[in-house]
Formats: C-alpha cells, sequence, structure tokens
C-alpha cells in the first residue's frame, strides 16, 4: 500500500483567502460603517438620557440648556476657547444626539425633486407682492412690519410654486376640465345667497395657479 503526500503551499492558501474575502476599501467602508451606527446609537441614548426629543419633536430649550452647560465644561478643560466657540462645538453635539433620536420615530423621506428654474425664478417676486398686498409695504416700513412677515410671504411663495409644479403635472387638458367645472362670479339677490372674502380668495387663488399651471405645461412641452 503506496502513501501518497501532498505539499500544502501555504502562500497559495493566503493568496486565495485574500482573493475570495472582502477587498480594502469594501473592509474599510464596512468598519467604517460600524462606527458610524455606534456613534449614532451612542447619540441616541444620550438623547434618551437628556430628553432631548419627545416623540418626533426637539426639546429646543432641553438642547440649549444641555449645551450652555456643556460649554462651560469646555471652557474649564481649555480657558483659551471663547465662549462663542464652546457654545457652538456644545450645540453641534446636542443637536447631533437629537437628530440621531429622531430618525429612530421618523422614517427617512424621498429626495425632493429640485424645482424647474423657471417657476423657481417666480417664487421671490411672488413673494414680494404677497409682502405688498398683505402688509401694504412700502407705505409702512419693512423695519416696522418684520422679518417673519416676508418669511410668511416667501413660504407662501413657495408653496404656490411646488402647488403650480403640481398641477402641470396633470396635463393640460384635465386642468382645462376643472376650470370650465370651477364656478365663476355668481350673480342673486343678496338674500339668497352670501359667500365669505375668504372663500372667493381662495377660489381666485386656486384658478391663478391652474392658469400659470396650463401655462407651464405648455411651455415644457
Amino acid at each position: 500500500m503506496s502513501l501518497h503526500s501532498r505539499t500544502i503551499s501555504w502562500s497559495m492558501v493566503l493568496r486565495e483567502i485574500r482573493e475570495s474575502g472582502p477587498t480594502k476599501d469594501e473592509f474599510a467602508a464596512a468598519i467604517q460603517a460600524e462606527n458610524d451606527a455606534k456613534r449614532e446609537a451612542d447619540r441616541a441614548r444620550m438623547a434618551a438620557k437628556h430628553g432631548l426629543v419627545t416623540g418626533s419633536t426637539f426639546n429646543v430649550p432641553t438642547i440649549m440648556a444641555c449645551a450652555i452647560v456643556e460649554a462651560r465644561k469646555h471652557r474649564q478643560n481649555d480657558p483659551a476657547m471663547t465662549w462663542g466657540a464652546a457654545l457652538s462645538r456644545a450645540l453641534r453635539f446636542f443637536w447631533a444626539c437629537a437628530i440621531a433620536a429622531r430618525r429612530l420615530v421618523v422614517p427617512a423621506v424621498a429626495p425632493v425633486a429640485p424645482m424647474p428654474a423657471a417657476l423657481r425664478a417666480g417664487v421671490l417676486p411672488r413673494a414680494w407682492e404677497l409682502f405688498r398686498a398683505s402688509y401694504n409695504y412700502p407705505r409702512v416700513p419693512f423695519l416696522s412690519i418684520g422679518r417673519d412677515c416676508f418669511t410668511w410671504a416667501l413660504k407662501r411663495a413657495w408653496a404656490e410654486a411646488r402647488e403650480t409644479l403640481r398641477l402641470a403635472g396633470l396635463g393640460i387638458e384635465a386642468l382645462k376640465a376643472a376650470d370650465a367645472i370651477e364656478p365663476r362670479v355668481r350673480v342673486g339677490l343678496s338674500t339668497s345667497y352670501s359667500e365669505r372674502a375668504d372663500e372667493v380668495a381662495a377660489r381666485h387663488n386656486a384658478a391663478r395657479l391652474r392658469t400659470a399651471a396650463m401655462a407651464y405645461a405648455s411651455a415644457a412641452n
């Protein structure tokens, strides 16, 4: 009976293990993902410990209070650090903890498509138009009205642009059909029919948005 011996090349075995396993980039990416997951979990635990988030709502006063306490610690450890730098560093940390905790209860949403340039160009002029009509600007000075009021006008202008884009996606024929069945200015005795001013304004604004959507859809085609 003859025995046959086989010589194992350990260098070949190690090379096959390296080739069958992940590459250096894949291994580094896996380690980075594991570290990121651990950091997110630590931040979420920190947020739960201090009550930085309630449900899906940020507790801004609590975040600010924790940041002030942490900033004081930074100043004690590094007297050369300015108060602004210490507070900024602490705020970034606690906001990151709060955001990590909120991700656990708020699912990620799909990215929002960018606003087309043709509609985006009209947002700021529309915001100024709303601002002038609502607050009697410039007869009333801007400082007397306040920046928050212009922020409201800007948000409403963006909402109108998004609604125009949505309506344009329905198609011109659908918009024409909706425009045809929309009631116009009604004529009748005041004793038999009355309509609130806000209803008239809402109907007028809806008609204006349909007209803008049809114009945009026609230009896009």
